[in-house]
């Protein structure tokens, strides 16, 4: 019975050592290509980061053009200080009380 464990344990031992000579050895051209490799995943992830970023801002960009763009649109023009656009708005209101009064007249 102990000739049997120790042919079974013998031949274990003789697999597990062939099973080892038989694998690559790690060389420094091998750890090379592991940290390219981790190198490369890392900048690819950086640059995933910083393009997602970028498009947040950019969709906040527009956001903020098309807002500005419909406040523009709402607040009223101020040509009120313009002397030249005082003085036709000023025309303007003479003609039209003159052609108000022209036409009140009629109904008296």
């Amino acid at each position: 019975m102990n000739t049997a464990v120790f042919v079974t344990v013998f031949i274990c031992l003789a697999s597990a050592l062939s099973a080892g000579a038989g694998c690559q050895p790690v060389d420094s051209s091998s750890i090379n290509d592991i940290q390219k490799l981790s190198r490369r995943y890392a900048e690819s992830t950086i640059a995933s980061d910083i393009s997602k970023i970028m498009d947040s801002m950019v969709q906040k960009n527009f956001v903020n053009f098309l807002l500005n763009q419909r406040e523009k649109k709402s607040e009223p023009t101020l040509l009120g200080d313009d002397p030249d656009y005082r003085i036709f708005n000023d025309l303007l209101k003479k003609e039209f009380m003159v052609w108000v009064h022209s036409k009140g007249d009629g109904f008296k």
